[in-house]
């Protein structure tokens, strides 16, 4: 994996986790449908943030490791 791919799926995620806060903001309290998909989504965009970081540090490594 590439670091630029890395960062474009890293900006996928925070994407997502922007997403899942902002229905959990404006409909979580009129639906219990709307505040299910902004947890799930929050709690999926901070584990992809998580473990992108953690590949975008070992890519980090390799190259400079390699260089």
């Amino acid at each position: 994996m590439t670091r630029r791919r890395t960062l474009y799926w890293l900006a996928a995620m925070v994407a997502v986790l922007v997403v899942g806060t902002i229905i959990g903001i404006i409909w979580a309290d009129t639906s219990d449908v709307a505040g299910t998909i902004a947890l799930v989504t929050n709690i999926a965009g901070g584990v992809g943030i998580v473990a992108l970081l953690i590949a975008l540090a070992v890519v980090a490594w390799r190259q400079r490791r390699t260089a």
